[in-house]
This record gives C-alpha cells, sequence and structure tokens, in this order.
C-alpha cells in the first residue's frame, strides 16, 4: 500500500517518515511532499491508499488539498496533522470527507503509539481522532449545539463586523432572515434573548463573538478567507 507524507517541515516528515516504516513494515513505498499543491499533483501520479497531511501548508492547506484529492480518490484514507484542536478545523475536515470515506485527525503531540494507531486505523477502513479533540468531535454532532451551515455563515458576517443589513445584501436575503438566524445561534451558544428574564449585560453579538473564538469555531485564517470570498 501507497503512503505519502506531505509536511512542509522536513524534520516532521523524516520523523514520520522513520516511525511509519519502523512500526508499518509491511507497508509502503513511501513518498514525501513539502505543501499542498505538491500533495495533490503526487496523489494524482500514485494513487496513494492513506495520505498525512499538515493542516497548515504554503500554496495550499492541508484541507483544501483534502478536498481535492478526495474529489478525485474518494478511496484514499486521509490523516490530518495539526497542532490545533479549533472546532473549526474539525468542521472544515467534516465537509471534505465522502460520507463513507475514512480518515484520522492526529494532534502534533500525539505519542508513537497514537501515530501508529491512527495509520492502521484508517488502513482498516475505520476513522481514528485524537482523544484531545473527542469533545469537540461530540459538539459537532449534536444538534443542540451544532451549528447549521446558516447559523455559521451568521456567525462569520457578524466577527467581521457586518450590519443584519450589509449581511442581508450579500446573502441575498431579508434582514428578517439574517436576524432569524442570528436568534438561532444566540441559542446554541447560550446567549439569553433579549426581554428574557436571565437576559445580562452583554451585548448579544459581541457575546456570539467571544463565545465562538474561545470554542475554536472562528480563527484569523478562518475570517480572513471569508471576508475574501464575500468581497469584503
Amino acid at each position: 500500500m501507497t503512503i505519502l507524507l506531505v509536511d512542509d517541515e522536513q524534520r516532521d516528515r523524516k520523523w514520520l517518515r522513520d516511525l511509519l516504516e519502523e512500526n508499518l513494515s509491511d507497508y509502503g513505498p513511501f513518498h514525501e511532499g513539502c505543501d499542498g499543491m505538491e500533495a495533490v499533483e503526487l496523489s494524482a501520479k500514485l494513487k496513494p491508499d492513506l495520505i498525512f497531511l499538515d493542516i497548515k501548508m504554503p500554496k495550499l492547506s492541508g484541507i483544501k488539498a483534502a478536498e481535492q484529492i478526495l474529489g478525485k480518490i474518494p478511496e484514499a484514507g486521509v490523516i490530518m496533522l495539526s497542532n490545533f484542536s479549533d472546532e473549526v478545523y474539525v468542521r472544515q475536515l467534516w465537509k471534505v470527507v465522502p460520507p463513507d470515506g475514512t480518515f484520522g485527525y492526529v494532534l502534533k503531540n500525539a505519542s508513537n503509539e497514537q501515530v501508529i494507531e491512527a495509520a492502521r486505523a484508517v488502513l482498516s477502513g475505520d476513522c481514528w481522532i485524537h482523544p484531545g479533540i473527542a469533545r469537540v468531535i461530540q459538539r459537532t454532532q449534536n444538534r443542540a449545539t451544532s451549528l447549521t451551515p446558516a447559523e455559521y455563515e451568521a456567525l462569520v458576517c457578524i466577527a467581521l463586523g457586518m450590519t443584519d443589513s450589509a449581511i442581508a445584501k450579500k446573502l441575498y436575503l431579508t434582514e428578517k432572515a439574517i436576524q432569524s438566524r442570528l436568534k438561532s445561534l444566540y441559542s446554541k451558544l447560550g446567549i439569553p434573548g433579549r426581554g428574557e428574564s436571565r437576559e445580562t449585560e452583554f451585548n448579544q453579538r459581541c457575546r456570539a463573538v467571544y463565545l465562538a473564538n474561545k470554542r475554536g469555531l472562528i480563527n484569523q485564517s478562518e475570517l480572513t478567507e471569508w471576508e475574501s470570498n464575500l468581497g469584503g
């Protein structure tokens, strides 16, 4: 089975390759890449069974690379390597993996045993999630707390500082529709509604952005990309 290792840090690639070659001697050959674009190009050429992708790389992020790779090779297993346990990255990965796809999410502080366990799981057709983000996964799967795409879109827009009127124009919706999305967003984030007996001194929009940032739902790179896509 062909395994592709893609990370912009040469020392991380060497560590990973040495670890896998020592513990997965029945697998191989092993190939390496140093950025997201190379990951896509090598995947098209090699048709790997398993691909390790650093989540943050030059030219193309690991998530974007995975989206392109899985669009052409949906049967490939993908393991994301990340220093981040932010929910935003888990949401992004959820969106690009096929419904019956196999994937892993490994934090870079994982033990050698966990990395090998993740590789064996994905190669066997199972998924593997680092214990450090298990709570994040549970939250994204819980309808009571997981944001819908519409609610998340509204969250990003208010994080960018947009008014209800501006959001409505950008998304081709009515202001009433935007306010409905925001109301649902506030509810899922546990922010009291206007007029509720437990309403606090917090501004709802500011509180939503604060809680979303604390929860890892948004970060600067995500907001920058959305602002560009929205034409801001």
